[in-house]
Parts: structure tokens; sequence; C-alpha cells
């Protein structure tokens, strides 16, 4: 598939088809994410894949204690901290199923990485190990989508419980924990997005 035509596919999905994985496929993708630029040419990631239903149960509920929000006047005093619509909109369609798409996706993924504790960085440049764990993150999601497969990218709120359960060595952090397979209903659309409002040359006026 050309490079374009994967961006353009790829999409947020948040429920699954029943269906497992090839495994040819999450290899691939994968490996896509190890071509990503990095920090220093480090590439200090690791990758978990949480297979096991059991161990996924306790790693989700207990250990990422992912919120399992289905009433809506919950959901209306959760969201009434954000000032932005947008925001609100988004967390109003996510929060029902913030929890059960980490349980029902065939396959869920965290992509770890290697860098000191954040409260300890004073610079930019010290985050520039998160800044390319996400790009790892971006070459696996649209690898993904070049399979047919989709998926939601999710930054724990607080990892250190899901970090001690899965037994993720100090000094690693958890980037995102990405459920992903073939999705329930063809995704929509995409946005299009005004590029000429956001770009500007040689200055910001």
């Amino acid at each position: 598939m050309e490079f374009y035509d994967v961006v353009q596919r790829r999409r947020t999905v948040r429920e699954f088809k029943d269906e497992s994985v090839p495994e040819a496929a999450v290899r691939r993708a994968l490996a896509a994410g190890l071509l990503a630029p990095s920090n220093a040419h480090l590439k200090s990631w690791q990758f978990i894949l949480l297979r096991d239903r059991e161990k996924r149960v306790k790693a989700v509920v207990e250990g990422l204690k992912a919120r399992d929000m289905k009433d809506r006047e919950e959901i209306e005093r959760f969201v009434a901290r954000f000032d932005e619509a947008e925001l609100k909109k988004v967390y109003r369609r996510s929060l029902p199923l913030q929890q059960t798409m980490m349980l029902q996706a065939p396959e869920v993924l965290l992509v770890c990485y290697k860098m000191k504790a954040l409260r300890e960085c004073r610079t930019l440049f010290e985050l520039n190990p998160l800044a390319s764990a996400w790009m790892c993150v971006e070459n696996i999601m649209l690898a993904l989508a070049a399979e047919g497969l989709f998926g939601c990218t999710y930054t724990p709120y607080e990892s250190k419980g899901l970090k001690e359960f899965l037994g993720v060595p100090v000094g690693f952090e958890i980037a995102a924990v990405i459920p992903f397979g073939f999705p329930k209903d063809a995704p929509g659309e995409g946005e299009n997005e005004d590029l000429d409002a956001r770009l500007h040359v040689d200055g910001w006026g």
C-alpha cells in the first residue's frame, strides 16, 4: 500500500471483531516500529503483548485501573473539568469503552521505553526518549493500518501498578497501551484538516 494511502486509512478504533490477528502481521507491525527514528540511536524500546486472558484482566483492571464508566451522569461530571468542546466529545465517546476495549481486543500491546523519571527532567531535550517512543508507536499504528488492523493509543495516567504487575524493570516507562484487531465496524472517513490554517513560513505571523 502506498504510504499516503496508509496515513489516510489509519483510524482510532475501540471496538473489534472476535477474530484472531495473524502472528505474522503483529511481527511486521512491531518490526516497523523498530525502524522509527530514536534519540541518540538508542532505541531503548521493549514490547509486551498481553495474551493470557486472566493476566490481562488483572493487568487492566487492577494494574492499569482502566475506567469502566457507563453512567451518563458520571461521564458528564468527569468531562466538566475540560474547557475544550472537542475534548469533551472524545471522552464521552471513549470512557464507556476504555476498559472493555482492552479486555475484548484480540491483542493488547504495551510499548515501553527507557528514561529517567519525568519529575527529574528539566529540559525538553531530556524528554527525547519519550518523543522517540511515540515515533515508534506511530510506525506501529501505520503498519497495523496497512494490515487492515486498527486500535487505540492509551497513555496511562499512572503506570506504577501496571509496571509492578508485569515486572517492568526500574527505569522503564510505558508510552502507550494499544488494544488492536480487526474493527467491528468499518472505520469512518477522516476529517479534512486545513493545512493552510496551521502553516507558517519564516515566522508565526
